[in-house]
């Protein structure tokens, strides 16, 4: 028995793909913040990536997807820490709603921002990772053997197009990125 019809299948793949290359990380992340443990957080999300698959058919857009994502990897997360008995004082923060939200809302916000910038040009996207990472304009432009004012420029030009694709979203191009 298939999980869904064939005529369908290939349209069901590529969203569960989808799904999975835009959150898979971002759940890692989320998880080890819980486990700290990166191998047992990978395999949390795997299970959960798992049963997302066999419940796909009733997850009905991306908000009830993730939403279904982030509370499930917390609950395996949970009941993880509970079953080893280890991080107790931690567990009643864990559990509770603020902390949840809070480690929610960072987690999107940070996907939500890299993959903004990741839909930059090359050059472009690269000089804001180096940004990022606190380099100047003038070690990025020693860097990149480019002068530093095209460095200028090409941040210029950033700022506009990022600003335009998180136009929902802009307080975040301030979080993650002071321009010089």
């Amino acid at each position: 028995m298939t999980l869904f019809p064939e005529k369908t299948k290939p349209k069901k793949e590529l969203a569960f793909k989808q799904i999975f290359e835009d959150l898979y990380q971002t759940l890692c992340v989320f998880a080890s913040g819980f486990l700290k443990d990166d191998i047992q957080a990978a395999d949390v999300v795997q299970e959960i990536f798992i049963k997302l698959w066999e419940r796909y058919p009733s997850l009905d857009n991306d908000f009830n997807v993730k939403s279904y994502l982030y509370t499930a990897v917390r609950h395996q997360c949970l009941n993880m820490l509970r079953d080893r008995k280890e991080f107790a004082s931690d567990l009643q923060l864990f559990e509770s709603q603020e902390f949840f939200q809070d480690i929610l809302i960072e987690r999107e916000s940070y996907r939500i921002f890299y993959n903004a910038v990741d839909s930059l040009p090359p050059q472009t996207r690269k000089i804001i990772y180096l940004s990022i990472d606190g380099l100047k304009n003038a070690e990025i432009a020693e860097q990149l053997q480019v002068t530093e004012a095209n460095i200028h420029r090409l941040k210029k030009l950033a700022y506009k197009k990022l600003k335009n694709i998180l136009k929902d979203y802009y307080y975040l191009i301030f979080i993650f990125i002071m321009p010089e």
